[in-house]
């Protein structure tokens, strides 16, 4: 009977043991560890609002998330540091025992709470969300570990925590707002407006996006400069505030905020965000009183670029006079008052072509150079408005134009171009601009007034466009003036000096010779002659050297032949070629053509080789060189060696008479 109850006994202990090991364990630890450990759990899920409350000081601050931001509601309202919330949000979510006892044994061994600075506590951090509410006291650190003693939100036990959460809700009040006052990016904003009160005025300008472009909406509907535009928009959107002056005034007259002297409206498709800018600190402070119009708190700001704000309306202004790209121009046609015009269009392969009018000979047209053409596209292209004074008139009358010149222009400039300024797609259709260029401006003898004839803006420019513009063909015309096929070549040069009839140089090009020489070279350049321009008057019997007529100085004849020996056509260019005064500057003219013309460097260089007897000389050794002069051959003037001698300084006597 013993035996029997001793065995039943033993297998009860047995069941127990392993209850306690295999079972009971398991459950106190995995999935439930985190549930365990954590002393807040559920309750620091969803957090949306949080105080705190620092029980020494007596300072309260609240924080609460609305529409997915967070926003500091006291001790002012403003918007908070998004990275200092998450920090404090953190250390709660991940808050950890590391031991606890319960507040009822607190109490019967003798101990109390306030000998844990739990009752009052030191810190009271009430959590919430939606209208639930917990709080959680902060007392002391432990005197052993670099640990916290905390009173649980059920106030039911006593936890020891680690101090990091205590470090993260000491932040300073500063650290926990957002110091930027704008949230608009500058990509997301649609319209900005500034106005401006101080020193007696009272400016608005308005600019609206017109789709990567900024254009004025008022004071006028005009373009704006899109960069400049951007780079101020982004000097407002990265403003700071500096420190809180006052958190809810009732009177803002103080600050000049009740009537403010700036305001800066910042508009996206989600938000409108208004900067107001009252009087200085004090006479000579950078900083200003400053506001957010829909929030109380005043605070102080430094802002340096009030003076472009006040000028928005010049200063920002696209002073660029033509809307098209007109380097992409496909028909540009000058007029000159009381002259012909010129027109020059670009043909379907790229090659320019000069419409020429002739009250004489009709309508002609010739080959356009393209680097000239390209030349004064890319100045048009470029003009611009005086800085800051050159937009003059934006809505003048008849009497105005006419006092501006422009009803009668000096110049009329007419643009057509398949693309905007700016813009790389091309037009669904050509747009045609015309440039208008008026007297020069009473004021400054070097800016002239211009405006584009279908808009009301009359700007000044400098004048300095009447020395790119030229309605004469013969700046634009092709100035390749000898071009001979593949199939023919310069069999011969001859180089005549017309004073008394000397050959200086005749020989027969030897295509086949290794080295050419210095005649080859010259009959390669003539093959393809490229002038540097014309002469307005043509051909001439004489030519203008150094302000007097002289007759031509030399007369270079090239034979020209073709390869075919059996059906052989020979002819002969003659050109005729000025004496030189030194430089880049030589005159030629070829009569049959009726052409005169200033040449290259590159004829003048193959051409001087022959004539002028240009040679290469060696260099000097070295300035100053001490190698003495061969016997015989003295100058009268000391030797290099002694020229250095005697620029050696004489040391002074120690006395002076």
């Amino acid at each position: 009977m013993r035996l029997k109850l001793t065995l039943t006994l033993l297998a009860i202990l047995l069941g127990l043991l392993t209850y306690i090991f295999y079972i009971d364990n398991r459950t106190d630890s995995g999935e439930y560890e985190d549930q365990r450990s954590s002393v807040l759990g559920d309750l620091a899920v969803g957090i949306d609002y949080l105080s705190i409350q620092n029980n020494a000081t007596g300072q309260n601050i609240t924080l609460q998330q609305s529409n997915n931001r967070w926003m500091l509601r006291e001790p002012y309202l403003w918007p908070a540091n998004e990275f200092a919330v998450q920090r404090i949000l953190t250390e709660l979510r991940f808050l950890e025992r590391i031991s606890s006892f319960e507040t009822n044994i607190v109490s019967n061994s003798g101990v109390s709470l306030p000998d844990y600075g739990l009752k009052p506590s030191q810190f009271a951090i009430m959590i919430g969300r939606g209208d639930k509410r917990s709080t959680l006291h902060i007392g002391k650190p432990t005197e052993i570990g670099n640990n916290l003693y905390i009173l649980s939100t059920d106030q039911s036990h006593v936890h020891v925590v680690n101090r990091s959460l205590l470090d993260s809700i000491s932040v300073n009040l500063d650290d926990l707002r957002s110091s930027r006052l704008f949230d608009i990016a500058v990509f997301e904003a649609t319209s900005w407006n500034i106005q401006v009160r101080e020193d007696g005025r009272n400016l608005r300008a308005w600019f609206a996006r017109n789709g990567d472009s900024w254009v004025f909406e008022t004071p006028i509907r005009a373009r704006a400069d899109s960069e400049a535009v951007n780079v101020l928009l982004n000097r407002c959107l990265s403003l700071e505030a500096d420190s809180i002056v006052a958190s809810n005034p009732t009177d803002l007259s103080p600050y000049g905020l009740q009537n403010p002297l700036y305001r800066i409206a910042i508009e996206s498709d989600q938000d409108r965000e208004v900067l107001e800018i009252g009087e200085k600190i004090s006479p000579d402070s950078e900083f200003r009183y400053a506001k957010r119009e829909s929030r109380p708190t005043v605070f102080q700001l430094r802002i340096e670029f009030l003076e472009l704000l006040a000028n928005s309306q010049t200063m920002l202004r696209e002073r660029r006079i033509f809307e098209v790209d007109v380097t992409a121009a496909t028909t540009v046609t000058i007029e000159r008052r009381d002259e012909l015009p010129l027109t020059l269009q670009k043909l379907e392969d790229g090659t320019w072509e000069l419409v020429v009018r002739d009250e004489n000979q009709g309508i002609q047209t010739m080959d356009g150079d393209a680097n000239a053409i390209t030349e004064i596209l890319q100045w048009l292209d470029e003009l611009k408005a005086v800085p800051d004074d050159g937009f003059v008139n934006d809505a003048p009358s008849a009497p105005d134009l006419e006092s501006y010149g422009l009803e009668v222009p000096e110049y009329t400039i007419t643009v057509t171009s398949n693309r905007l300024y700016g813009k790389a797609e091309p037009l669904p259709e050509l747009r045609t601009e015309t440039l208008l260029i008026g007297d020069r401006t009473p004021d400054d003898r070097h800016e002239s007034f211009i405006k584009i004839a279908s808009k009301d803006f009359v700007y000044s420019s400098y004048n300095d466009i009447f020395s790119q513009i030229d309605n004469d063909p013969l700046r634009y015309k092709n100035r390749n003036i000898i071009s001979l096929p593949d199939s023919t070549r310069i069999q011969k040069i001859t180089i005549e000096r017309l004073s008394d009839r000397t050959i200086i140089a005749e020989q027969t090009i030897d295509p086949a010779a290794e080295t050419p020489s210095p005649e080859a070279k010259l009959a390669a350049v003539v093959s393809q002659l490229t002038v540097h321009s014309f002469h307005p008057e043509g051909f001439t019997r004489t030519v203008e050297i150094a302000g007097r007529r002289r007759p031509w100085a030399y007369k270079l004849v090239a034979t020209v032949g073709t390869e075919d020996t059996e059906n052989a056509i020979t002819q002969l260019i003659e050109i005729y070629v000025s004496e030189t005064t030194g430089g880049p500057l030589l005159w030629g003219g070829i009569s049959q053509t009726n052409q005169g013309f200033r040449f290259g460097t590159e004829f003048i260089d193959s051409f001087s080789d022959i004539v002028f007897d240009r040679v290469a000389r060696e260099a000097p050794e070295q300035p100053f060189s001490t190698k003495p002069l061969p016997d015989g051959q003295s100058t009268g003037r000391p030797s290099s060696e002694n020229q250095f001698e005697a620029a050696t300084p004489v040391q002074p006597s120690e006395t002076t008479e």
